[in-house]
C-alpha cells in the first residue's frame, strides 16, 4: 500500500471537508476518525522502519523476530507459521528466515519427528536485537503519550476507546 501522508497537502479537516464536497454520502465524522487512525499508523510505521532500519532490518524482518519471540515450549515456530501470520509467499519467508539467519539473529533447529521440517529460535543476539528495538520503540510511545496527556489526553480512557474499536474493527474484518 502507498503510504499517503493524510495530511500532506493541509490539516486532517480540510481534507475531510474537500472529500465531503465530492462525496455527500460521507459521514464525516467516521472519515475524520478513519483518516486520523490511518495517520497515526503512517507516523508510528514511519518511526518503527527508521529503528529497524538501524538495525538494517525491515518491518518484516522484526515481524519475523517478534513472531519467533513469542514461541511456546510447546509449539515451537515453524516458517509455516509465519507466512501464515504475515499472510506471505512462502519463498518470501524463506528469504527472510536465510537472511535473518545469516545475520546470526536466528537459528534453524532440525525437526527431530520430520527430517523434512525445521524450527526457528531467536540466538541471544536476536533475542537482544528484538528487545532493544521494542524498548526504542516502546520509549517513542512512552513520549508521544505523555506529550498527548499534556494535549489534556486521559490515556486510561484511550487504551479503554481503543480496546472497543479493535472489537468492533475485528467484526468488521471478518464481515468485509
Amino acid at each position: 500500500m502507498t503510504e499517503l501522508d493524510a495530511a500532506m497537502n493541509g490539516t486532517i479537516e480540510e481534507v475531510v471537508r474537500d472529500w465531503k464536497k465530492d462525496i455527500r454520502k460521507l459521514d464525516v465524522e467516521a472519515f475524520s476518525v478513519q483518516i486520523k487512525l490511518y495517520q497515526i499508523n503512517l507516523i508510528s510505521s514511519r518511526i518503527y522502519n527508521r529503528i529497524a532500519d538501524e538495525f538494517s532490518l525491515s518491518d518484516v524482518d522484526v515481524s519475523v523476530l517478534m513472531i519467533i519471540r513469542r514461541e511456546r515450549a510447546d509449539r515451537p515456530v515453524r516458517p509455516s507459521d509465519l507466512w501464515r501470520a504475515l499472510h506471505m509467499r512462502p519463498s518470501a519467508i524463506t528469504y527472510r528466515v536465510d537472511r535473518l539467519y545469516e545475520l546470526g539473529l536466528v537459528e534453524r533447529i532440525p525437526d527431530e519427528n520430520d527430517r523434512r521440517s525445521l524450527f526457528l529460535k531467536l540466538t541471544p543476539e536476536g533475542l537482544r536485537v528484538v528487545h532493544d528495538i521494542v524498548l526504542r520503540f516502546n520509549k517513542v510511545t512512552v513520549e508521544s503519550l505523555a506529550a498527548a496527556a499534556g494535549y489534556g489526553c486521559d490515556i486510561s480512557g484511550l487504551d479503554r476507546q481503543l480496546d472497543a474499536l479493535l472489537k468492533a474493527w475485528s467484526g468488521a474484518e471478518i464481515q468485509g
